[in-house]
């Protein structure tokens, strides 16, 4: 039997179908003419559509979906300049290998370079920052053509999901009409069963290098002096406990970068070094600290006195990561394996028969140990104004679990500077692939959208002025957030910069004060506005934080000058204890 369809419709229908029997559950929609098929597909399949108006915001919405999912999530966008909005979350996901399947909308091919309106050239047009690209021209009804739409979302999502995770983009031109009552062609409802039934794909496993991985385990075998480092990653429990065994095995510490969420959790901790950013300011400790060889998972270590020392030193240094990434800014890791990491663990921990230094172990902890002793009696004589107190404290005094993201610039790097480990079921978000301060509010809300835990974000002043518009969501949709809205009234991180030498260029172009009462901002769009001026208040309204039901942001104002002056002390004050322990241990003669 012949059946009236129109032809974008059947063409949107079929992929979007197809992407929710691969796994997709969720899109964002941002509204346009040209992507009706889409929007329409999208909205009367099973998936969760969120109509988000700005596109960039959509598009960072709908990273922190696919971040705390782990699934890719659609976007959907008309022609023209709303696809280019969307590039900054795009260039996220693609360093952070965070999945999106983007779907833009365009005018039919011919009408490129004419003038015609809202029409712009988008071919492959996030070229530099995708992980494949397809555009299969004007919908068809051939039954090959047809099968080619449905090939190409297994292909987008193989690809996204599993094979070379990231963000994809498919462009789909459309000639009008777009309405599904407006036909443009019959075709037999069995070929369209036949279509709607094709089999699903079968995903391969990642195969890794076993001459490589044999070269790095007879490394470990031979290396008595190691050290682990975590970097960003949205880490597992099996990988955690895994990674942790090896370790011991090892005898090697772990240096948890904050953004790796491994400082936090109720697994063992004893064997992490939390505080090497703080004993790397003791010179006698980095003469100390020469390990043999260094084995990094997840990403580029966020602090820059870790890059340096990193850079800096003569060990063997090995990658090991799904994809093979060199995240080595320096340029100096002589190995990379390509293997994802909790396997390396497992099959590492099979082969490996070694007894551990555990002198070298042990001395390591007993001065990360000093380290924090000094800052914990610091951080309780300080009061909420210096900055580097405020992610420990948020970390401390949270209950329950909870997703929290972390803002670029100052909180991150306090946060890696200053969170000691905590019990705290906490699972730990940031934008580190290209550490932007844009669309972070957009990604955290995109994350307690999807998520069944409150989720809090820590951010300073600019990067929540950066994404006032993210705000809608919340209202919009009803979605919770808690905000730790860091004031210093401008960017506090150039303080710490040589530029902050030349005050005025300094304050005029670069920390740029802002001025705003934020209060206004966020009761415009629902939300309630709180301060905290005593760190009694600040864990008060922290500890309510699990059971509100709307938007709330708890406003701290802090001075980046004295925050800077403040680090200085404390990391100096660290400094002088390390330097004394060791000159004690050599003056008693020991080996170490």
């Amino acid at each position: 039997m012949k059946i009236s369809v129109n032809r974008n419709t059947l063409w949107s229908d079929l992929f979007v179908k197809r992407l929710e029997k691969l796994g997709v559950r969720h899109a964002t929609i941002s509204p346009g003419s040209r992507s009706t098929p889409l929007t329409l597909a999208f909205t009367n399949s099973k998936n969760k559509t969120f109509q988000i108006v700005d596109e960039r915001s959509a598009a960072f919405f709908a990273l922190g979906m696919s971040k705390k999912t782990g699934y890719p999530t659609a976007i959907v966008v008309t022609s023209g300049t709303a696809v280019a909005e969307i590039y900054p979350a795009i260039i996220e996901a693609y360093y952070q290998r965070v999945p999106l399947i983007v779907c833009t909308a365009d005018r039919p091919p011919e009408l490129r370079n004419t003038g015609a309106n809202q029409t712009i050239n988008q071919d492959n047009i996030f070229r530099n920052h995708i992980r494949l690209f397809r555009d299969l021209g004007l919908p068809d009804v051939k039954y090959s053509r047809l099968l080619s739409i449905i090939k190409a979302a297994d292909e987008l999502f193989e690809i996204s999901y599993n094979k070379d995770r990231g963000p994809v983009h498919i462009n789909f031109p459309f000639a009008k009409p777009f309405e599904p009552d407006s036909y443009t062609d019959e075709i037999d409802g069995s070929l369209l069963d036949k279509l709607y039934g094709t089999k699903l794909p079968v995903a391969k496993p990642l195969k890794y290098n076993r001459t490589t991985f044999d070269y790095v385990v007879k490394s470990l075998k031979n290396l008595k002096r190691g050290l682990i480092i975590l970097g960003y990653n949205n880490y597992d429990a099996k990988f955690i406990k895994a990674v942790t065994r090896l370790s011991k095995k090892l005898g090697y510490p772990i240096f948890a970068d904050a953004a790796s969420g491994y400082r936090f959790g109720v697994h063992k901790k004893e064997i992490i070094i939390e505080n090497l950013t703080s004993l790397l300011h003791s010179k006698k400790f980095i003469e100390f600290f020469q390990p043999e060889i260094i084995l990094q998972f997840g990403g580029t270590p966020t602090s820059n006195i870790i890059l340096h020392f990193y850079r800096d030193s003569s060990a063997k240094k090995i990658l090991i990561n799904l994809y093979g990434d060199r995240f080595d800014p320096s340029l100096t890791a002589e190995t990379i394996l390509k293997m994802k990491p909790y396997d390396f663990c497992v099959k590492a921990l099979d082969i490996l028969r070694v007894k551990p230094d555990d002198r070298w172990l042990n001395k390591i902890v007993e001065f990360n140990n000093a380290a924090g002793e000094i800052k914990e009696s610091f951080f309780k004589k300080s009061k909420l104004t210096f900055e580097g107190l405020i992610p420990d404290t948020v970390f401390g005094n949270l209950k329950g679990e909870f997703d929290v993201m972390i803002s670029n610039s100052l909180p991150i790097r306090d946060s890696d500077f200053f969170a000691s480990k905590h019990d705290n079921k906490i699972t730990l978000h940031c934008n580190r692939g290209a550490s932007g301060i844009d669309g972070i509010t957009s990604t955290a809300l995109g994350i307690s959208a999807v998520s069944k835990s409150p989720t809090l974000l820590i951010t300073g002043d600019l990067a929540f002025f950066h994404d006032l518009n993210g705000l809608h969501n919340s209202m919009k949709f009803g979605i919770p957030l808690t905000v730790i809205l860091i004031n210093n009234n401008g960017g506090g991180i150039f303080e710490s910069l040589p530029i902050s030498r030349y005050k005025k260029i300094c304050m005029e172009n670069f920390i740029t004060p802002l001025n705003l009462n934020f209060r206004k901002f966020v009761e415009a769009y629902g939300g309630k506005f709180l301060t905290a001026n005593s760190k009694s208040k600040f864990i008060q309204h922290l500890k309510a934080s699990g059971s509100r039901r709307r938007l709330t942001v708890i406003e701290i104002k802090t001075n980046a000058g004295e925050s800077k002056r403040m680090r200085t002390i404390l990391w100096q004050r660290i400094a002088k204890k390390i330097d004394f322990l060791i000159d004690e241990a050599e003056n008693r003669q020991r080996p170490y």
